[in-house]
């Protein structure tokens, strides 16, 4: 079987979805493995005649017939989302949901957000005043920060449900307990810390999450929550009930059914809960290691990073090259802001972090999204080190490749420190990061529509430009650039590895 793997290099919102379908129509992929994340993923597809789809769960390629979608026990699964997905996407594509949910395939094993996880997922973020992490407010992270808090405890399995444990007859005294638990560590959670979330929550969320606490924290409210499970998933009519999706093991799956693969990740490495830059980052594994684990014909598989021709962060987090004059000239329509994920930023290209996350995923070639988002501009940058504005420690020293020039003396007359690398992640990163100011290289820039072009030698030659200057700063080839929503938008400048290979 032969495999592509994608991930996001950067922030997320790298427009994997678009590539994912792109792939999938040129190779005539049968099979998208989602294999991390969950149902906060937002993979923007446009079909070339105008049909739009952000994919939460299913995998970005189901536009076309022949292709199902595997959800990896690696994955946390929203139900109540999933059922609304698959409803919206048969209103947009006229497929019946019985013959959508024919092509979707559970792992047994992947666990569920319940609506506590969703609400410890709120107040946890309210109760955090100044310090929140930036969490979406879906509870997916939630699933996976609660399993960890626990894992030492003999309790692990009332903080986890897996989609097995609905669907499994004899398990609803299970599900009950589960429910129970949690509604009693969002009580302790809420009581412990009220104040302090009515002090943060804004005005315009404060009725709804009254009534999510009045809901679910009233007296046996879990009752009603396990029993919401059991009547619309277990007890659903047989052409729509998920529990004929699960699968268990990969051997009578992948191996068997699909003859081509996309292993479609979720967000980006740089906000991995391990290694990501910490506090700002998600709870879950957003590298490409559970992707390599399950692959078959490892020999066959290419490694596709997926990064933005500049560098865009939601909400709160370090962001190094954010530039306010990129965030008044650039937007992004299907990327829209709200309290719990933040505004979108934007910022030049940023190199340093790129091979930082090189250095986990090892991709063997890059896609660039979002190139025609800088027509216009009469310079562009690309961020390759940073000059570091604090005092080296030994720690310093064991987490980057730095060199000391003499081209700017400090007001001491000192050498400047420049750093050209990261070596490793660490708590302390991002403190080190913000005494960090970026350095440029400017390149010119080719103003001028690229929106339209279909093939590498209508390029502008300063774009060509551009796009050898990234493949220099990430020491990867770029394969293929985007200059439009579509997969007809999608430009291949040169043969892949697996071309290559073959």
């Amino acid at each position: 079987m032969d495999s592509y793997i994608l991930c996001g290099m950067q922030f997320g919102d790298e427009g994997k979805g678009t590539f994912v379908d792109y792939l999938t129509y040129k190779y005539s992929i049968d099979c998208i493995v989602r294999y991390n994340g969950g149902s906060h993923a937002s993979h923007t597809v446009i079909t070339p005649s105008g049909v739009t789809h952000k994919f939460s769960q299913l995998g970005s390629g189901m536009f076309r017939d022949e292709c199902d979608t595997y959800l990896t026990e690696n994955m946390v699964i929203n139900l109540d989302n999933l059922m609304v997905e698959l409803e919206t996407f048969s209103n947009k594509t006229k497929i019946p949901i019985p013959n959508l949910i024919d092509r979707i395939h559970i792992h047994e094993n992947c666990f569920i957000v319940t609506p506590y996880h969703k609400l410890i997922n709120k107040l946890r973020e309210l109760s955090s005043g100044d310090n929140r992490r930036g969490t979406v407010g879906t509870g997916v992270s939630e699933v996976k920060y609660l399993l960890d808090e626990f894992k030492s405890d003999p309790r692990i399995s009332p903080f986890g449900v897996r989609v097995k444990d609905i669907f499994n007859t004899h398990l609803n005294t299970f599900l009950i307990s589960t429910c129970e638990e949690l509604q009693e560590y969002a009580n302790d959670l809420y009581e412990t810390n009220k104040k302090l979330i009515w002090q943060n929550v804004p005005e315009e969320l404060k009725e709804s999450l009254e009534n999510e606490i009045s809901v679910l924290l009233k007296p046996k409210a879990f009752f009603s929550i396990a029993n919401y499970y059991i009547i619309t998933f277990k007890q659903a009519p047989d052409d729509i009930n998920l529990s004929r999706c699960l699968y268990t093991t990969y051997e009578l799956s992948f191996r068997r059914k699909c003859k081509t693969a996309i292993f479609e990740g979720s967000q980006g490495l740089l906000i991995d809960g391990t290694y990501g830059i910490k506090p700002n980052t998600t709870f879950l594994d957003t590298s490409i290691n559970f992707a390599l684990d399950i692959s078959y014909y490892k020999d066959n598989i290419v490694k596709i990073g997926i990064a933005k021709a500049f560098m865009s962060r939601h909400g709160l987090g370090i962001f190094p090259t954010e530039c306010s004059d990129l965030s008044s000239k650039i937007s992004d329509e299907n990327q829209s802001s709200c309290f719990w994920n933040g505004k979108m930023r934007f910022g030049w290209f940023d190199g340093v972090l790129f091979r930082y996350a090189q250095k986990i995923n090892q991709v063997d070639e890059l896609y660039i999204s979002s190139l025609d988002k800088l027509d216009g501009f009469e310079t562009l940058q690309i961020c390759n080190k940073y000059l570091f504005n604090g005092i080296p420690d030994e720690e310093f020293y064991d987490l980057f490749e730095y060199y000391e020039s003499i081209d700017k003396l400090d007001e001491s007359q000192q050498p400047s420190i420049v750093i050209t690398d990261i070596k490793k992640n660490s708590n302390n990163l991002v403190t080190y990061l913000k005494q960090c100011t970026p350095i440029y290289s400017k390149v010119q820039g080719w103003n001028s529509d690229i929106s339209n072009i279909t093939s590498k030698s209508e390029l502008p030659y300063l774009c060509s430009r551009y796009i050898a200057e990234l493949e220099a700063s990430t020491g990867l080839p770029i394969t293929v650039i985007s200059v439009g929503p579509t997969r007809q938008n999608k430009i291949c400048l040169k043969s892949s590895t697996k071309t290559q290979k073959e």
